[in-house]
């Protein structure tokens, strides 16, 4: 399983349930870091302009059995 994930969210501390907000979705730091930086806020998960949206990287907490926030930008 894969315990990092980037995604495009119109939530800064919900994780979205589906796959279309996935920016990046693996097990490498750098690689997630990088596509955090890289991507711009205000695209909704199918890339149109949407200033709703943001950018969320995060990462799996095995005690709470689900994803969690830790760093956002464009809230």
């Amino acid at each position: 399983m894969s315990n990092i994930r980037v995604d495009r969210s119109i939530s800064d501390s919900r994780v979205p349930c589906g796959m279309n907000s996935l920016l990046y979705y693996g097990n490498n730091w750098n690689h997630a870091r990088d596509a955090f930086h890289d991507a711009s806020p205000g695209y909704d998960a199918w890339n149109k302009p949407n200033g709703a949206y943001g950018v969320i990287l995060s990462i799996w907490c095995d005690r709470t059995g689900d994803f969690v926030v830790r760093f956002k930008k464009g809230f």
